[in-house]
């Protein structure tokens, strides 16, 4: 048979094709069951990161069972957010996600009760640069958002702010990453339009405190009989 005749080369990579996909494909349905559980165990990683939730072990098991005792999580408008069980500790967090630079960002954002302060916030996924804008995962970074206000005040503001502001003391600020600007942008962007739909989704599914009943030196006293 002539190797150089269109014919063999054509079966030839066909012959290639068909064993290297074939391969490839015995691999990926082979380990479907293990990446389906290292997601998870990445996913309830992020939530004890993200509210600080005690952890006995390294083990799948010691993070689902950390997060199934400290967080209930409900559905709010195909939103899904979190509520912290754990005694004397009332936070919310949802998740979040939004276009970066490159792709989709997605991560968990924690509030105080009142959400008026961020507890902390972290990444679930992310594919920004390398050495630029994927610095977002970085302690230094993510530490930044502990204990920022988040302004509610005007609606035309931003919610948080990434980088620059004309005040640069304000309480709902942070600094951008060097060199990535527009991942920074971006960041801020999308966290501040995800805060406003979670504040609405939350408010409208949170029942008001029940009226606090009168005193009884408030009531008026007894018609005599």
């Amino acid at each position: 048979m002539n190797k150089k005749s269109p014919a063999y080369v054509l079966g030839f990579m066909a012959a290639i094709c068909l064993v290297f996909g074939t391969g490839i494909a015995i691999v990926n349905y082979a380990t479907q069951g293990l990446l389906a559980k290292n997601a998870v165990m990445h996913h309830n990683q992020v939530l004890c990161r993200a509210f600080d939730l005690p952890v006995e072990g390294n083990t799948a098991e010691a993070y689902q069972q950390a997060v199934d005792q400290h967080l209930a999580a409900d559905n709010l408008d195909g939103r899904v957010i979190y509520r912290q069980t754990t005694p004397d500790l009332e936070r919310v967090g949802f998740i979040f996600s939004g276009l970066g630079f490159w792709d989709r960002i997605e991560g968990v954002m924690v509030l105080s009760s009142d959400l008026e302060t961020v507890h902390n916030l972290q990444f679930l996924d992310q594919k920004e640069t390398p050495g630029l804008g994927a610095r977002i995962e970085e302690a230094w970074f993510t530490d930044q958002f502990k204990g920022l206000r988040v302004d509610w005040a005007d609606p035309g503001r931003a919610r948080v702010i990434v980088g620059a502001s004309p005040d640069p003391a304000a309480r709902n600020r942070v600094d951008a990453i060097t060199g990535a600007t527009q991942t920074s942008m971006a960041l801020g962007r999308f966290l501040s339009e995800e805060l406003d739909r979670f504040r609405d989704a939350y408010l409208a599914a949170t029942p008001p405190p029940p009226a606090s009943s009168p005193d009884e030196s408030d009531q008026p006293p007894p018609h005599p009989p």
